[in-house]
């Protein structure tokens, strides 16, 4: 699916939902804008078959991020209910795995590539809890779906791949009002981004596949303003 076709779904389901609910329940809209860092992961495998060997190898890398979301707030009870449409994007991700393991020994080659145009695409559903006047907590999560472009060489084999695949979320953090229509939110959000599974050739020839798994630990930086 792509990203401008999930984006459009999901309006039309936040739109749809919003309109369902009763009016004693709606209370306000709000447009949001996030900027964080991302504590990026990713846990390499499959086979090369050129070099006969299995792909292995963990790298961790720090990005930023930024994004933003058009949500609604309803009361419910002692509790609020966020719905919220959010898209987010990432910075470029640059990353070397391990690749021939050339025994005895260290490896004497690695997989050296970059994920280009990332992106993020989510609903998500957020319960805040009033803990004073002015602060709240907060847990919830969401499911989209991420994207990127993946490419990579270990001067043997490559590989090259656009990606679309399916992402969710968890997180929580703490919301502080700063106006009757502003707050600012620290949280944090586990993003799982999919996997990056692409097939390697050695010139034209295939020579086995590389999986990557990842996932992502983000803090994030929010400014929400309230439809008065």
């Amino acid at each position: 699916m792509r990203k401008g076709h999930f984006i459009a779904l999901a309006f039309l389901a936040f739109f749809s939902c919003s309109s369902s609910a009763s009016a004693q329940n709606c209370s306000r809209l709000y447009l949001a804008g996030s900027l964080g860092a991302e504590f990026l992961e990713m846990q390499g495998s499959g086979v090369n078959t050129a070099g006969g060997f299995s792909n292995y190898g963990r790298e961790r890398e720090t990005n930023e991020w930024f994004g933003f979301a058009l949500g609604r707030e309803s009361n419910l009870g002692d509790y609020q209910l966020r719905l919220e449409t959010e898209a987010r994007s990432l910075y470029d991700s640059h990353f070397t795995l391990p690749s021939f393991p050339g025994p005895p020994g260290p490896s004497t080659f690695f997989y050296r590539g970059v994920m280009t145009d990332r992106w993020t695409a989510m609903t998500n559903l957020w319960i805040d809890r009033p803990i004073s006047d002015n602060f709240e907590v907060y847990a919830g999560g969401g499911i989209g779906v991420s994207g990127f472009k993946f490419q990579q060489t270990d001067n043997v084999v490559s590989s090259e791949k656009r990606d679309e695949d399916l992402a969710f979320q968890f997180g929580f953090g703490l919301t502080c009002k700063l106006l009757s229509n502003v707050e600012v939110d620290f949280g944090y959000r586990r993003v799982d981004l999919g996997n990056a599974n692409t097939s390697l050739f050695s010139g034209t020839l295939p020579a086995g596949n590389l999986n990557a798994d990842l996932d992502s630990d983000q803090l994030a930086l929010t400014f929400r303003i309230f439809q008065r």
